[in-house]
């Protein structure tokens, strides 16, 4: 299962280089708005969205390996933590989709002339949509990492410790922390993905560190 979710979230971070990576410096890209999407050419905004809606929900099977390292504390625990971290994964999927609609409308917007207030003002509530589901995500992922935190120190898992401070928010802290100094135009590529590249750390640290564990308990 955690091969499943690792290969999805590759497979994603490669929707999202299809889609809106592009030469840039990290700053450059993080200062571009979703009109910028206007210019993308209609089979990157195809493939890039439904190759990435496709994939994501198929994540969730990496969640596998946390149930699994964290249920010697307890079901309910362990099921706490991944449920809400399900759940966020699933927002991710409307998330992405949205990319295709707000890119088809800012090329809308042009094409029908750069003063079509209508179609402008269409676009700043689908921006504000947009926002308040990524404002969701990150909450549902701030709960869950808590969880992870407080369940892996005051309990008995198979986890040691110190992978409390791998927990998925700890880990796009790092991420983000080192992806802002990234130079053009390798910025440009890896600030579209660094939530699925954070994601992807996650996984694989989850998978190493639960082979090590099982390796320890039954000599194998």
């Amino acid at each position: 299962m955690g091969a499943i979710g690792i290969v999805a979230v590759i497979i994603t971070i490669i929707s999202d280089f299809i889609l809106i990576g592009r030469p840039n410096s990290t700053m450059g890209f993080l200062k571009l708005g979703t009109e910028s999407m206007a210019g993308l050419s209609q089979w990157r905004i195809t493939v890039g969205t439904f190759l990435g809606v496709i994939v994501i929900p198929f994540q969730i099977a990496g969640l596998g390996m946390v149930y699994y390292a964290l249920k010697p504390a307890g079901k309910f625990k362990s099921l706490t933590v991944v449920i809400s971290t399900a759940h966020a994964l699933m927002l991710a999927v409307g998330f992405h989709i949205a990319y295709a609609y707000i890119a088809s409308g800012w090329r809308l917007y042009y094409e029908t002339g750069a003063s079509n207030l209508i179609v402008r003002d269409m676009m700043k509530m689908f921006d504000n949509y947009w926002f308040i589901t990524l404002i969701i995500i990150g909450v549902e992922a701030v709960v869950s990492s808590l969880l992870y935190i407080i369940t892996i120190i005051r309990y008995e898992t198979l986890y040691p410790k110190w992978m409390a401070f791998l927990n998925p928010v700890g880990i796009l802290i790092y991420v983000f922390v080192i992806m802002l100094v990234l130079p053009y135009p390798i910025g440009g590529f890896i600030a579209p993905a660094f939530l699925n590249i954070s994601t992807l750390i996650f996984f694989v640290c989850q998978l190493v560190v639960i082979k090590q564990k099982i390796k320890y308990l039954y000599n194998v």
